[in-house]
Order: structure tokens, then C-alpha cells, then sequence
């Protein structure tokens, strides 16, 4: 997998929490392997990653931020 500054890894909040941003929530994902399915690292590419299954990542997201209404035209916004 790939390595990036400790920082990055650091939780503002507890697991779980609502209070958290968008890149750490997709950093997350990114290094669990049961979301393989959902979103991974690209093959070869340094800091690059595909997200296999937009609409999950975005239901997971809303999930996460209470936002039942959230998909993914709303989430590529934010990830902007």
C-alpha cells in the first residue's frame, strides 16, 4: 500500500464520527480491505485512486454524515 504522513492517518474525532472530511472518509475506505470492491488504488499510480462503485461510496458517505439524500453527482462536487 502507499504511505503518507502520519497526520494523514490521525482521526480529528473518534471512529465513526460525524465530524470528518471528505478526503479522510475516502482514506479510510482506501485502506480497508472489505471496500476493495467499492473504491481502490490505482495499479501502479502513486496517489491515484478508482472508484469501482460510485453510488456505494456515496450511500457510505451519507451514511456517515447523516445525509440519507447524499449520491454521487453531490459527492464528485465535494471531492472537487
Amino acid at each position: 500500500g502507499y504511505h503518507f504522513p502520519e497526520w494523514a492517518y490521525k482521526t480529528e474525532s473518534s471512529p465513526g464520527s460525524r465530524q470528518i472530511q471528505l478526503w479522510h472518509f475516502i482514506l479510510e475506505l482506501l485502506q480497508k480491505e472489505e471496500f476493495r470492491h467499492v473504491i481502490a488504488w490505482q495499479q501502479g499510480e502513486y496517489g491515484e485512486f478508482v472508484i469501482k462503485d460510485p453510488d456505494e461510496v456515496a450511500r457510505l458517505w451519507g451514511r456517515r454524515k447523516c445525509k440519507p439524500q447524499m449520491n454521487y453527482d453531490k459527492l464528485s462536487r465535494a471531492l472537487r
